[in-house]
Parts: C-alpha cells; sequence; structure tokens
C-alpha cells in the first residue's frame, strides 16, 4: 500500500514540475512515506528526518522536509515537537493532496498537518508513476476492522472502506489499455471488501469480474485475514487461470491462547481446515503466513505450539517476527514479559526452521513445469530473462528483453538459493 501511495505522490510532484533526485544534497524537499507496523520501521525514519533536520537547521539550507504514511497519523502533531525543522504532514487518506501542501511551504507557510480519514483514501490517477511498466499496484480497500491486540492498522489506516467495483473494473481496463500485464489488488484485509456496500459485490465476485478483462494476464492480491478466507473465494482461484496461487494467510501464532489474547478470531484447528480446504481445492497453491514470536504471555510450551504449526502446515515462506509493542495498540494493556533475549532466540529458531522447509518445498519442485510471466532481462547476465510462476516464484531462462510480458511453460532443473533456474518447453 506505501509503494502505491508513493508511485502516486511522485506522479502528482512530477505532474506539478517536480523531478526526482537520488542525492539529499540536491533536493529541494525531501518527503518520508512512513509505516507503523513495526517498531524498526519507525526508528529509521526518526533517525534519517532527525540527521536531515540537523542539516537544515546547522547550514541553514532552504531544504522542505515533509512527511505521510502511518507515522502521521500515528503521531500527528507530536511530530512538530520532536522534529521543529518538518513543514508538513500528510495522512494516510490524504495522499492527493501532497502537491496541494508542498505549494503551501513553497510560498512560505510551515507546520502544516492535514490528517482526515473521513476520506476514501483510495485514490487512482492516470499520473501515477508505476515502477514497473509491467505490473500495477492497485489499492481496491483501505482500513481495518479486526481488532487484533498488536496491530496498529485500525489507528493509522482508519476503518475499511471499499473502492466501488465499477471505479476498480475501469481502473484495471484502463492499465490494460495502456498495456499492464499483471495488477495487485491491495487492502490491509482485502478479502474483506465489499462489506460496507449493499450490492452484494464480495471479493470473490469481484475478482470474477477483473479476471473478464482482456489484457490482463495475472491478477494477485494481499493481504488476507484467515476468518474471511471463504471457499467461494478458493473456488474462484481455482476457476480462473489468471489469479495467482499464492495465498498469503497470517496465522501469527500456533497456540490457541495466544490466539484468543492477539483476538484474533480463530483457532489452529480452524485456521489448519481453511488449509486443507484450500490445498484441496486449488492444487499446487502456495501458502505463506506472518508469525510473530514473543508476544506477551507467551510460554515456551506456547512457542513449541508455533514450532509445530509451521512443521505440519509447511509454508513456502513466512514472515517471522519479534513483537515490539505498538503505542496505541490494545496489547498496550498486556505486558511485555518475554525477554528480548529470548524473543531473539525464539526468532532465530523459526526462522532456521522456516529455511529448512522452504528449501525442501522449493526443491521439490525441480523437474516441474509451470506456466511462468517474463518480468525483464536479467541484467547480470546477458541471454538469460526473469520470469515469476504462478505461485509467485522467480525463475530465470534464456531470453531477452523482447520477451517481457510473455506468458509461456517453463521446466525447472536447477534452485539457486530462492531462484530457479529452468528451460522454455
Amino acid at each position: 500500500m506505501n509503494e502505491y501511495d508513493t508511485e502516486l505522490a511522485t506522479g502528482l510532484l512530477i505532474k506539478q514540475g517536480y523531478q526526482l533526485t537520488n542525492e539529499d544534497s540536491e533536493a529541494d524537499a525531501v518527503i518520508f512515506n512512513t509505516c507503523s507496523v513495526r517498531e524498526h520501521a519507525e526508528d529509521r525514519v526518526f533517525g534519517q528526518l532527525g540527521s536531515l533536520s540537523h542539516q537544515k537547521k546547522e547550514d541553514g539550507r532552504r531544504l522542505i522536509l515533509g512527511m505521510m504514511g502511518c507515522m502521521t497519523e500515528n503521531y500527528k502533531s507530536d511530530l512538530f515537537k520532536r522534529f521543529p525543522e518538518l513543514d508538513f504532514i500528510v495522512g494516510t487518506r490524504n495522499v492527493k493532496d501532497v502537491p496541494r501542501i508542498l505549494t503551501r511551504v513553497v510560498e512560505g507557510e510551515s507546520r502544516l498537518a492535514l490528517i482526515d480519514q473521513e476520506k476514501l483514501g483510495i485514490e487512482y490517477s492516470e499520473f501515477t508513476r508505476h515502477a514497473s511498466s509491467l505490473h500495477a499496484w492497485l489499492p481496491i480497500m483501505t482500513g481495518c476492522d479486526k481488532v487484533c491486540t498488536f496491530c496498529i492498522v485500525p489507528k493509522t489506516r482508519g476503518a475499511e472502506v471499499s473502492k466501488p467495483a465499477a471505479e476498480v473494473i475501469s481502473e484495471v481496463k484502463r492499465l490494460a489499455d495502456l498495456d499492464f500485464k499483471a495488477v495487485t489488488l491491495l487492502g490491509q484485509n482485502v478479502n474483506s471488501y465489499g462489506k460496507d456496500f449493499s450490492d452484494g459485490i464480495t471479493f470473490p465476485k469481484l475478482l470474477a469480474k477483473l479476471s473478464e478483462i482482456d489484457g490482463i494476464e495475472m491478477i494477485s492480491f494481499t493481504t488476507s485475514h484467515p476468518s474471511d478466507a471463504v471457499p467461494e473465494l478458493f473456488k474462484v482461484i481455482r476457476d480462473n487461470p489468471k489469479i495467482t496461487r499464492r495465498f498469503h494467510l497470517p496465522l501469527q501464532s500456533g497456540s490457541d491462547k495466544i490466539l484468543r489474547r492477539m483476538k484474533r478470531l480463530h483457532t489452529l484447528e480452524e485456521y489448519r481446515k481453511k488449509i486443507d480446504l484450500m490445498r484441496e481445492m486449488i492444487p499446487g497453491v502456495a501458502i505463506t503466513t506472518d508469525i510473530i514470536v514473543g508476544f506477551p504471555g507467551e510460554t515456551s510450551e506456547d512457542f513449541t505450539m508455533t514450532q509445530k504449526a509451521l512443521e505440519d502446515i509447511r509454508y513456502d515462506s513466512a514472515f517471522i517476527y519479534k513483537y515490539s509493542l505498538r503505542p496505541g495498540t490494545p496489547a498496550e494493556a498486556l505486558a511485555d514479559d518475554v525477554p528480548m533475549e529470548e524473543k531473539k532466540r525464539r526468532n532465530s529458531a523459526l526462522l532456521d526452521l522456516q529455511d529448512r522447509i522452504t528449501e525442501y518445498q522449493y526443491s521439490s519442485l525441480i523437474g516441474s513445469t509451470h506456466r511462468i510471466i517474463i518480468e525483464n532481462e536479467n541484467h547480470r547476465t546477458s541471454g538469460e530473462v526473469i520470469g515469476r510462476t504462478w505461485t509467485d516464484k522467480k525463475i530465470i531462462v534464456p531470453g531477452t528483453a523482447a520477451d517481457t510480458g510473455k506468458i509461456l511453460n517453463a521446466r525447472i532443473s536447477k534452485l539457486v538459493h530462492e531462484t530457479f533456474i529452468g528451460e522454455r518447453v
């Protein structure tokens, strides 16, 4: 979602006459697009913003500093107290206003704040500067109505709001006309799309409609909540070959006790039944997940249950994180009672376990044939191109730049780390 917001803001600023630079020293304005999901992400922003603020103050340089994204929603005007050199902040649902706010700062105003969670917050624009000419990010909803105790998203992104289906369909058709071949549908809980409408257009129905659009060859989506992953969705994926076969379904913990403390709305058994049904209905589906270790109250026994869940479910890959308190979340009321050294130990153990599982899952595919889409040349080796399977795995095959966007079949012959080497068939 943040990548899309960056592309939108960048395109609108270029339209207004700005140019991008990779050098801080050349910049007239530096705008941070921020994330609050993990403490480390915020710490990086604070560090870089502090450094630029110091330069601006000490050098007397006319440098405009701005911030957009989740940290503005989380800290609001307190950011100006911590960083007096910060000129403006723009909320997650005001991205399209960045050029207007920047103009006001150029004209002499400062410490401007525009944060409005009442807006829809999903903007489509012909000026969006897509990082790829083949693939486009496409938010279809924002916010989240779940109440997971560890999660800051309901505070920073607000309540769930869906983009009307007619507008989503129109935008995908426009992207197809521009020769985009792949789209990724975005939402904090994308498969709860449409619950705020009365027209009956659910996420599975939207997927089915988008699959009918000529020119778009690959449709993916992220991310999902287990309670909204339903058989109807699995059936639509099975019946529409354009939809990718990679499903990201965060588990977070293998302990029912911890899942209750997290307010995840499911038990491990309920989650496992959905995984089993998905694998039965969508042969070859790749399943990935998120795991948090060291959540308040997690005992060694709880952690062992999470280890066993990974061993039993056998994900293709997993994002595994040490729990860190996000101020303003319900978990703030819980004692952060797992020592950091123990969090690190558990995190390392799960990473090692998942690495072994991933290597096994990937190695089992050697010799098999897959449909792939060519994304770009392999700039490291001439005569090769990089493609992606419908299970979101990278593969290198012979080819040239002229193959970009083509769909073909490839047989996997070798695995190097987590990249496949293959041949056309």
